[in-house]
C-alpha cells in the first residue's frame, strides 16, 4: 500500500504519464479494494487523467502490460513474525530479516517461486514489458528471473540514496565543532517549526540535492561500497575519519562508520541492517549493547505499517485525500525510470541487475546479481561497467553471494540440500550455531512456514 501510494502519486506527477492505465492486483480484497480508492483519490488531486482498474486477477493485469511493478509480499506480517521468532528460539537475532540471513533465506523460498509464476505470465501476456521489482530480497529475486526468464528486470532499492544523505550528514555534523555537534545530535527539544535541529539538519542533507557533491557507489544490494565520496572535487572521507573520532556522532552509525575504518569504504544499508549479513555483531549480547543494535526492529516497521493501512481504510471510508495538492515527487526510482522510458529524457539511477559474466564488476562472480548505476532512456535500462572493487570489499560481498547463489539453486534445481547448505554459510547464523543446530533450525523454520515453501523443498 505505502510503495503503491508512493509511485502511483510520482507517476502522475509527470505531464507524459498523467492519462497512464493502472491495473491493480492483491490477492486480498479488502487490500485491492482500499488500493483502488487510493489510487483514485491520488488521480484527482493530481489533476491526471490515469484509467484506474483493480482485479485479483494476475494475468488480467498484466495482459498487454509496458511495465509491471512488483511490491509484494508472501505470507504477510504472519510469515515475517515467522522469520524472526523461530530463530530466536536457536539464539539466531536479526534485525530486518528480509535480504539474507535465515529469514532472507526463507524469504525468498517464500517469495521467488511466486514471482517466477509472475514473469511466465508477463512473458506470454507482455514479453516487452519492463519489470521494476522492490520486493527483497532483491538479490536473489533478479538472480532467480535472470536464470530462469527471459524477462527485462531490473531490482529498485532507495539504499544508496539513503546512504549518500547519512554520509552527508556525518560529514556535515563532522565539520562541526565536536562540542556543537554532540548537542545537536543528543538535544531533541522543538524548535518554533516543530523540528529539532537535528531532524532540521537531517531532512537537508537527505533531501536537497547537494549538486556540488559527487558520489559513486557499486556492489550489491544492501552492502555497495561508496568508491567516490568528494566535494567540488575535494575527498570527503576523511571527514567520516573526523566522524568515527567523535562518540556523539559516531553512535549515529556504529556499525557502519566501524566497517568504514576496518574496510575503508563506507557501505548501504544502515547499521542495522548490514549487521545481519556479517558475522561479528549479533551473536554477541555485549556488542548489541556497544552497538546500540535493535534485534526484532522490524517487527515494530511492520506494526505500523499495519496502522498505516487502517489509517488509509478511514480516508477512504471519510473521502480524504492521501496527498497533498503539491506534494513532491517521493525518492522512489519507478516513476523516473517511466518517464525516462516514454520520453527519451535520460534519467540516471542506481539498479539491481545481473553481473553479465563480470562485465559490471570484474572480480564478483559473473553469475550473480549486482547494484551499479545504471541510465534508462527510451532504448530502455542500460547498467554501466564499474571495474573492478576493492579487494576487501569483493570479498566481503562474496560472502553474501554465496548465500544468494545457493537459496536460488535450492529453488531452481528443486533441492532441500542447498536450503541447509546456504544457512550453513550464512554469515550471521554460522556465527551463530553449530552445524547441528543449524540443520534443526532450517527444519523448524521449514514446518513452521509449511505451505508457504514450495513442495519439492518440504
Amino acid at each position: 500500500m505505502v510503495f503503491s501510494k508512493n509511485v502511483i502519486s510520482d507517476i502522475l506527477a509527470s505531464d507524459a504519464l498523467k492519462d497512464a492505465t493502472f491495473a491493480l492486483m492483491d490477492i486480498d480484497e479488502e487490500r485491492l479494494r482500499v488500493a483502488g480508492a487510493m489510487a483514485e483519490s491520488v488521480n484527482a488531486t493530481r489533476g491526471a487523467a490515469a484509467t484506474i482498474e483493480t482485479t485479483p486477477d494476475r494475468r488480467a493485469a498484466i495482459d498487454g502490460a509496458d511495465y509491471v511493478i512488483n511490491t509484494i509480499g508472501v505470507g504477510g506480517f504472519a510469515a515475517t513474525k515467522t522469520d524472526f521468532d523461530v530463530p530466536e528460539k536457536f539464539g539466531v537475532r536479526q534485525v530486518i530479516a528480509d535480504t539474507l540471513g535465515i529469514g532472507g533465506i526463507f524469504r525468498s523460498l517464500r517469495s521467488i517461486p511466486v514471482v517466477l509464476d509472475m514473469c511466465r505470465d508477463i512473458e506470454e501476456l507482455a514479453p516487452n514489458a519492463q519489470l521494476l521489482t522492490y520486493t527483497n530480497p532483491m538479490a536473489t529475486h533478479v538472480l532467480a528471473i535472470t536464470r530462469a526468464t527471459k524477462v527485462n528486470v531490473i531490482g529498485l532499492c532507495h539504499g544508496i540514496r539513503y546512504t549518500r544523505g547519512r554520509m552527508i550528514l556525518l560529514a556535515t555534523l563532522a565539520e562541526m565543532d565536536p562540542a556543537e555537534a554532540r548537542d545537536i545530535v543528543s538535544s531533541w527539544e522543538p524548535t518554533e517549526e516543530g523540528r529539532t535541529r537535528f531532524t532540521q539538519i537531517h531532512h537537508r542533507c537527505a533531501h536537497e540535492p547537494h549538486p556540488e557533491i559527487e558520489t559513486l557507489a557499486a556492489g550489491i544490494n544492501h552492502m555497495a561500497a561508496f568508491l567516490v565520496f568528494r566535494r567540488n572535487g575535494e575527498d570527503l572521507y576523511p571527514l567520516l575519519d573526523k566522524a568515527y573520532d567523535n562518540p556523539a556522532i559516531r553512535q549515529l552509525e556504529e556499525v557502519r562508520l566501524d566497517l568504514y575504518k576496518r574496510f575503508g569504504y563506507f557501505f548501504t544499508e544502515t547499521s542495522g541492517h548490514i549487521s545481519e549479513y556479517l558475522p561479528w555483531f549479533l551473536h554477541s549480547d555485549d556488542e548489541i549493547a556497544r552497538l546500540r543494535l535493535r534485534p526484532r526492529a522490524y517487527i515494530g516497521t511492520c506494526e505500523r505499517l499495519e496502522e498505516a493501512f487502517q489509517e488509509y481504510k478511514r480516508k477512504v471510508e471519510r473521502g480524504e485525500p492521501f496527498i497533498a495538492p503539491d506534494e513532491p515527487v517521493s525518492i522512489e526510482y519507478a516513476s523516473r525510470i517511466i518517464n525516462a522510458m516514454e520520453t527519451g529524457e535520460p534519467y540516471e539511477l542506481n539498479g539491481n541487475v545481473h553481473n553479465q559474466g563480470g562485465r559490471l564488476i570484474s572480480n564478483l562472480p559473473g553469475d550473480c546479481c549486482v547494484e551499479v548505476r545504471c541510465v534508462a532512456d527510451a532504448g530502455g535500462i542500460r547498467p554501466n561497467w564499474s571495474g573492478e572493487l576493492p579487494p576487501q570489499c569483493a570479498a566481503l560481498m562474496r560472502t553474501n553471494i554465496n548465500v544468494q547463489d545457493l537459496v536460488v539453486r535450492a529453488i531452481l534445481d528443486r533441492r532441500r540440500d542447498h536450503v541447509y547448505h546456504a544457512a550453513m554459510l550464512d554469515p550471521n547464523t554460522a556465527a551463530t550455531l553449530t552445524l547441528p543446530e543449524i540443520y534443526e533450525l532450517v527444519d523448524a523454520m521449514i514446518e513452521a512456514h509449511g505451505e508457504l515453501i514450495p513442495t519439492c523443498l518440504r
